[in-house]
């Protein structure tokens, strides 16, 4: 039988749990929301595009039961996307998924306007989604440019800049951001981030005991803060040379424990046909585990009721709001002590100016105006990005 899904119901491709709510699980479940995005721990789908449903589906290539509508809706917060620019077609068709061979889906079409609608459908704007555009086939510098033009027009201002790549999910929220595009080509616009460094084995058929061992030494590797890093925990299986579905094994290779199992020691995981086991559940667990044990916690606060200078607090992530009824003219940082950097969003929605000092500089805020600041300790804060939603 295929999948590994106990307690809960299998089919098309889907298990189906009893009582947990998956297509708002980042909102819902304390743990991501208190980390920064490359520090959780998320479930990606290996080739994203390539699933069943498709136009095309050679078997030996789809990997995926479910479209990315589906896989979001259940769950599935990285897509692993590899792109093919057909030069001679106009409009969405210019731009397709690939494996070897072309299977009819495109990036507007089945990718981004799908994103859009699970958004909608779910009221899922507080979901953080990676977009790791992974892999290219026949692209030149204009495809590139004209890719890049497609994603920033049809995501707007959602994208979140490599600026804040530090900000723990909660702080995204804060400034309307929640998508990641990663782009892993030289060609990359100023406003996505590195490609997902993509930890794969470099063959189609290890044995399986190779293959955990493998995946077990990835957990041992060390990662640079907020960095996007994956493994890829697939595999083919002979004699008719098709994705293996490694469900059963996959719980195992990271399984969650209360004082920390497996899984634990990992980013984002990728497989193939992602959701037929039980694996968002432990990714549910296990960033709440990640965040109790780094004492992780964002601070959210408003200026004093006297309306005097305001002084934000610099010992944990912090998010400093001000309106019509708790407004400051003036803000300034107080000293950071705590011996590790702390990252501060400033968000406006009051109808009065004010305006934020640190060392020698200072920023007017207006209405709309969310600013993220590093502050570090025994040094002047830093401005890291300034939006403004209004």
């Amino acid at each position: 039988m295929a999948g590994w899904c106990p307690n809960g119901s299998w089919s098309g491709g889907i298990c189906k749990p009893a009582n947990n709510n998956r297509s708002n699980w980042m909102e819902r479940y304390s743990g991501a929301r208190v980390l920064p995005i490359g520090e959780c721990v998320l479930l990606g789908t290996h080739n994203s595009g390539y699933d069943k449903q498709g136009p095309h589906s050679p078997s030996s290539q789809t990997c995926q039961d479910v479209p990315i509508y589906d896989q979001l809706k259940w769950g599935i917060r990285v897509l692993d996307l590899r792109v093919q620019f057909f030069q001679k077609r106009q409009g969405e068709g210019r731009f397709g998924i690939f494996h070897d061979t072309d299977n009819g889906r495109y990036i507007e079409r089945d990718v981004l306007q799908p994103l859009l609608r699970f958004r909608r459908d779910y009221n899922a704007q507080r979901e953080i989604v990676i977009l790791n555009f992974h892999r290219f086939k026949n692209f030149t510098a204009e495809a590139h440019k004209e890719l890049a033009g497609v994603l920033k027009q049809v995501l707007g201002k959602t994208v979140v800049p490599p600026a804040c790549k530090a900000l723990a999910v909660a702080q995204l929220w804060e400034l309307g951001t929640n998508t990641v595009v990663s782009y892993n080509h030289g060609s990359r616009d100023a406003s996505f981030w590195p490609g997902v460094n993509q930890r794969w084995i470099g063959h189609n058929q290890p044995r399986l005991a190779v293959l955990k061992a493998f995946v077990e030494k990835v957990g041992t590797e060390p990662k640079a803060f907020g960095d996007l890093r994956s493994v890829q925990a697939a595999r083919y299986r002979e004699p008719f040379f098709v994705p293996h579905d490694l469900s059963g094994e996959v719980m195992g290779w990271f399984a969650y424990k209360p004082q920390g199992g497996p899984i634990n020691k990992h980013y984002i995981i990728n497989t193939d046909w992602s959701l037929r086991c039980r694996m968002v559940d432990n990714v549910i667990a296990a960033n709440g585990l990640r965040a109790r044990q780094r004492g992780a916690h964002v601070i959210r606060s408003s200026p004093d009721t006297d309306r005097s200078a305001s002084r934000l607090q610099t010992q944990s992530y912090g998010i400093f709001n001000m309106g019509n009824g708790y407004w400051s003219p003036s803000l300034d940082f107080a000293a950071n002590t705590s011996g590790y950097t702390s990252i501060q969003v400033i968000t406006s929605d009051a109808d009065y100016a004010s305006e934020i000092r640190y060392g020698a500089s200072s920023q007017p805020i207006k209405r709309g105006d969310r600013l993220v600041f590093r502050v570090e300790p025994g040094k002047t804060p830093v401005l890291l990005a300034r939006f403004n939603n209004a």
